[in-house]
């Protein structure tokens, strides 16, 4: 017997194509769902529109320059309790108490001893006496020793343009050997002899302290 081969093939394509409308179907729904709860959200959240419609009724009642009662109210009671205070009496038992004076407000207070006041005195400075060291034997400043006259003298010239007056003292050395000794001098004060060893060290002359007779 020969099989009917087409209505097999049919019923294969009816099973597969039913996968495909079951899918249609099933994402329709969910669509519908989703648009639905959508719908519902806005419609029970708080519109936006209506929330800056009412900043701009505050704000326009408060450019009117009315003000609220209630502050107004506020405002009138406080300074009514300020003065209530102040006009109470102090010192109220000494009212309810017989025979009993209310002191004087000076007497309530603590009286504090007051410092003793110093008036300073300026010290005046006391003079030092000033102490000028004299010499009791003759120092010189010999500024050279020579064994020729001439530099000795054009030693004494320098000097003299200096403003220092010196003398050319001849002696002898341990060798018997004649010296000429350019020297300034002498000096009875410390000080003196100081200031001028100091005015010949700034001009490049040095100078040895020596003691002598001449």
């Amino acid at each position: 017997m020969s099989r009917n081969y087409k209505s097999r093939n049919l019923a294969r394509t009816k099973k597969k194509g039913n996968p495909l409308w079951l899918g249609m179907f099933i994402g329709y729904t969910l669509g519908l769902m989703s648009a639905i709860a959508v719908w519902l959200y806005i419609s029970q959240a708080p519109s936006p529109f209506l929330a800056q419609e009412n900043p701009g009724k505050v704000s326009s009642q408060n450019q009117s320059g009315e003000k609220p009662t209630s502050l107004l109210a506020d405002k009138g009671s406080a300074p009514r309790s300020d003065q209530q205070e102040t006009n109470k009496p102090r010192f109220d038992f000494y009212k309810i108490l017989p025979g009993v004076e209310e002191p004087p407000l000076e007497d309530t207070l603590e009286r504090i001893p007051l410092p003793p006041t110093t008036v300073a005195t300026e010290k005046k400075p006391e003079k030092v006496p000033e102490r000028v060291a004299t010499l009791k034997e003759k120092y010189y400043l010999q500024a050279g020793s020579f064994m020729n006259a001439g530099d000795a003298e054009r030693m004494k010239a320098e000097l003299a343009m200096l403003g220092v007056m010196a003398s050319v003292q001849i002696g002898k050395t341990g060798n018997n050997a004649v010296v000429h000794r350019v020297r300034i001098g002498p000096f009875a004060k410390m000080e003196e002899l100081d200031r001028v060893r100091a005015s010949l060290q700034l001009n490049g002359v040095t100078t040895s302290l020596v003691r002598g007779n001449g």
